[in-house]
């Protein structure tokens, strides 16, 4: 565990019983409690399906909810996440480049009538945040050859960092109650940091 990520899973702790970020598609708010729920399972799924340190992961997924607590797993593992928008067209699975993959729900339904399932692995969670969440995992993906690759890597913006730089810059006065991009460095995941952080609670805008 980093830092940062011990840091967010901290205040998330601190607030327990507390709201802290509300769903852009049915305004439900979700307590810290729910979120230290989703983010032990995923972590714990993850760990599961032996995804190692330096490994990627891309998040493609269309509903923001979720996004907050996979960063976080994610980094706690040691991964590298690709957060991107969710594509309009059927994406394909990029295993020579990501060990685990998480789109949309329509998208993953179509996807999982196309993988070998000898290679490639659907699992299925029922989080607070997204009760039908799936993602695929590479059984066979390849180990990392990069010692030190970046925390995030955000594809629109041609934008790498390290969970350092994120703690560093998330600790300055960025906050937001709403937020609007998350695939942006600046307007997205820096004050969406800085509001768990505080912690502050916030919105999520809905991903397209």
């Amino acid at each position: 565990m980093s830092v940062l990520t011990e840091k967010l899973e901290t205040q998330l702790r601190k607030s327990y019983q507390q709201p802290i970020l509300q769903s852009p598609t049915q305004g439900i708010w979700y307590t810290g409690a729910d979120l230290l729920e989703d983010l032990t399972l995923c972590r714990t799924s993850l760990q599961q399906q032996a995804v190692r340190p330096g490994q990627a992961i891309l998040i493609s997924a269309t509903n923001p909810a979720t996004i907050p607590v996979l960063l976080i797993a994610s980094w706690q593992l040691g991964l590298t996440v690709t957060l991107a928008p969710a594509s309009s067209d059927l994406p394909e699975l990029m295993t020579k480049r990501y060990a685990a993959m998480a789109y949309s729900t329509s998208q993953t339904l179509r996807l999982a009538k196309q993988v070998d399932p000898q290679k490639i692995s659907l699992l299925t969670l029922l989080l607070n945040t997204a009760p039908d969440f799936a993602y695929f995992v590479h059984d066979l993906a390849p180990q990392p050859t990069v010692t030190k690759a970046p925390a995030l890597v955000l594809p629109l913006s041609q934008t790498s960092v390290s969970q350092a730089e994120l703690l560093t810059a998330a600790l300055a006065p960025t906050q937001s109650t709403l937020i609007t991009n998350l695939y942006d460095l600046n307007t997205g995941i820096l004050p969406l940091l800085a509001n768990l952080l505080a912690p502050t609670p916030f919105s999520l805008a809905a991903a397209g």
